[in-house]
């Protein structure tokens, strides 16, 4: 299941990261990896998800959300 799949507070681990090479190259630089686990803190309607990761709060575009799978 993708990101955009997940409830508020659910933590996950990153399974594998789908998408370009950009679109890879940029999860990566947010510590957004498989192994790493990652909690939804904060998705409303269609804004960016709102998430932790690493101790740090990261938001992602629901397009680029869609593609991580935990």
């Amino acid at each position: 299941m993708s990101l955009i799949e997940l409830s508020e507070g659910i933590q996950m681990v990153i399974a594998r990261i789908g998408g370009g090479r950009h679109v890879r190259k940029r999860l990566i630089n947010l510590g957004i990896i498989p192994g790493i686990p990652v909690t939804v803190i904060r998705k409303i309607g269609r804004n960016p998800l709102i998430l932790s990761v690493l101790g740090r709060q990261v938001v992602l575009g629901r397009g680029i959300a869609a593609q991580v799978f935990v």
